[in-house]
């Protein structure tokens, strides 16, 4: 079905029955605007309207869907011609609505995504922090790549975006020669919060010595575009620590207040 064609014949039968779009539409009780739009060949009629449409115009079926007037006894005689005709249009309305249904859906997920992901810096700030924290997804970033820079030794993006980092990859380099590896190190983005006006951020360190695996947990904060890491033990509490602890607790601390 052509629905310019049939569109344009709707129209023209319409006003030879000196119709206004406004009287056919009470007459199948559709809106106006349905009207319009078949006419202007935007839409077609839904199927269950074809039949009540072509008795309002004197037409038939098979002539409405074809767009132009044709020999009632050819189609009379020939009625796999009509029921294929039928069949078509009913197929391009299950896809056309299929089409829409569709987009609707996709509509729907993607207002979701947004809305979640507009959410989640105010959750974030509400539940393990104060207040809006939209200001956590910068330094969460930014603490992404520090772990991924301390976990790969990339010396340039330390020193990118890890604050007072000057001598962190001599000292991690050395680490890494007496065996103490760090395995895998991830930001935790639930644990980037804001707390007083002061941004708090975690690392997740595995760290790989003597083919035992150490997990470590380095908090942090965010200034001026870099992380800036804390240490990942207390030495002052009095517990004994061995000595590539107290080293890599020194490499990595960079947080200096003031």
């Amino acid at each position: 079905m052509d629905n310019a064609k049939t569109g344009t014949f709707i129209k023209e039968l319409r006003k030879e029955k000196h119709l206004t779009q406004k009287e056919l539409a009470d007459l199948l009780h559709v809106t106006d605007r349905a009207v319009s739009k078949w006419e202007r060949g935007l839409c077609a009629p839904d199927i269950s309207l074809l039949e009540p449409l072509a008795a309002a115009l004197d037409v038939t079926i098979v002539e409405l869907l074809s767009g132009e007037h044709g020999n009632s006894k050819e189609h009379t005689a020939n009625p796999e011609s009509v029921a294929k005709k039928v069949i078509d249009y009913s197929e391009g309305e299950i896809a056309q609505k299929t089409k829409a249904f569709t987009r609707k859906v996709i509509a729907y997920i993607l207002s979701a995504f947004l809305l979640f992901f507009l959410l989640i810096p105010t959750l974030n700030g509400l539940i393990v922090g104060e207040g809006f924290a939209w200001r956590c997804i910068p330094a969460y970033l930014c603490a992404r790549k520090a772990a991924q820079a301390i976990e790969t030794l990339d010396e340039q993006a330390i020193q990118k975006f890890i604050g007072n980092s000057d001598d962190m990859f001599s000292a991690l380099l050395e680490l890494e020669a007496q065996g103490v590896h760090i395995w895998n190190a991830k930001a935790k983005f639930f644990q980037t919060r804001l707390d007083d006006m002061f941004l708090n951020l975690e690392v997740e360190l595995i760290v790989l010595h003597e083919d035992i695996k150490y997990q470590f947990n380095c908090s942090g904060t965010y200034r001026n575009g870099k992380v800036e890491l804390m240490n990942i033990v207390n030495p002052s509490v009095g517990q004994d620590y061995p000595a590539w602890i107290l080293q890599l607790n020194d490499a990595l601390s960079t947080y200096y207040p003031g």
